[in-house]
């Protein structure tokens, strides 16, 4: 994958759409370095981490292992041609109110992050300290439950 990450809200990461299926993500990054299997949920989940790129890749069960989620820690990465890293709080809030997304929840987590939801963009950006330390986004889905797939 190229050095240059730019977020696509509800579509996914650069050629990595949302609705990917595993060998298609294999074409593209190769094999995941590491893979975690989460099954306390109704939707078991097949999480792929790509340490190096920054990377992690959340394939459902019940959307035939199709990715649906993607998260990011990667330093470079772009949101709206900006470096998101780079930006404070309320400076991401301003960049998605300047892109027509205004619905925020804030919440702080139990394990102490604090977390800006921003619900019609299907994102939740994590911050420690005041520092941004991931991004995850997913897929948006319609009235009935079934993912609008890019």
């Amino acid at each position: 994958m190229t050095k240059k990450l730019e977020i696509k809200i509800k579509e996914g990461l650069n050629e990595l759409k949302f609705g990917i299926t595993m060998n298609e993500v294999k074409k593209i990054l190769g094999n995941p370095d590491d893979i975690e299997n989460i099954n306390e949920s109704e939707e078991p989940t097949e999480v792929w981490y790509y340490w190096e790129d920054g990377i992690t890749l959340f394939f459902e069960e019940n959307e035939n292992k199709r990715c649906v989620c993607m998260e990011t820690d990667n330093e470079e990465t772009l949101l709206f041609g900006e470096k998101i890293s780079a930006l404070k709080e309320k400076d991401i809030q301003d960049l998605f109110k300047k892109n027509n997304f205004k619905n925020f929840e804030t919440e702080v987590e139990a394990w102490g992050e604090r977390r800006i939801s921003i619900d019609d963009a299907v994102m939740d950006i994590y911050f420690d300290k005041g520092e941004l330390t991931s991004v995850n986004w997913g897929v948006d889905y319609d009235d009935d439950g079934n993912p609008l797939w890019p």
